[in-house]
């Protein structure tokens, strides 16, 4: 009795449809989220929305940083905004891995209208930014898009982006710290109103794990500083 149930329990092991369903249950895809580094117009105090402003030394210095911390971990695609500034930081990470990138427009920054080319000055002391933060959901940028509609075009990319690599390495995404910080506080469920309280940095690494068993992703890092092949599994964090 005791040998044939091991027996079967060996057949069942064996079995395909169970060790599909055992893998998807631990195989975990990390999407590590990338601030594009600085240009001048940041520099500036300007807000570039989707100007295609290029990288400046500095910004390529931060892009280099970025590719260098993501080094230690395996990286099957790099997903790009078509920016300018967000290109530029995925080409540098892109040739790290020897990986052509891929472009996807809902990745693109904020479309901003009125503000695109003010400063943060001019901008923070007008009525319509007055308007915007008392109700940044409900509330249009002046010519430009809602956070609702970045905030689902942004999730399209990256849900189909997990939908293409089901192999469990780690995919880089290339965006806009506005953008970023979007997708965090949708897969974290908070309201989009909190967007405004996650700091994302220039070439800075955040990083969200999606467990292959569909349940809810976890936040692994935020502006990662530590070395990112400890933070690629659910179970090794507290």
């Amino acid at each position: 009795m005791r040998g044939g149930t091991s027996q079967n329990a060996r057949r069942s092991w064996l079995d395909p449809r169970v060790f599909a369903t055992l893998r998807s249950r631990t195989l975990q895809t990390t999407v590590y989220l990338v601030g594009h580094g600085v240009t001048d117009w940041h520099r500036e105090g300007k807000l570039a929305g989707q100007r295609d402003v290029a990288l400046n030394d500095e910004g390529i210095a931060q892009g280099q940083a970025a590719a260098a911390k993501l080094g230690s971990i395996a990286v099957a695609e790099v997903l790009s905004s078509p920016l300018l500034r967000a290109l530029q930081t995925a080409e540098i990470i892109g040739q790290r891995f020897g990986i052509e990138v891929a472009r996807d427009p809902r990745l693109t920054d904020i479309r901003v209208g009125q503000w695109e080319g003010m400063t943060y000055e001019q901008i923070s002391a007008s009525e319509d930014y007055r308007r915007f933060l008392a109700d940044p959901e409900g509330e249009r940028i002046p010519g430009g898009e809602r956070l609702d509609e970045v905030r689902r075009r942004a999730v399209a990319a990256i849900e189909q982006c997990l939908g293409d690599n089901q192999s469990g390495d780690g995919i880089a995404v290339v965006s806009h710290p506005g953008v970023i910080r979007l997708l965090i506080a949708h897969y974290m469920g908070g309201p989009l109103t909190s967007f405004h309280r996650i700091h994302i940095g220039p070439g800075a690494v955040s990083a969200l794990g999606f467990p292959g068993d569909g349940t809810a992703p976890a936040l692994l890092a935020v502006n990662a500083s530590c070395d990112l092949s400890q933070i690629g599994h659910r179970g090794e964090l507290p």
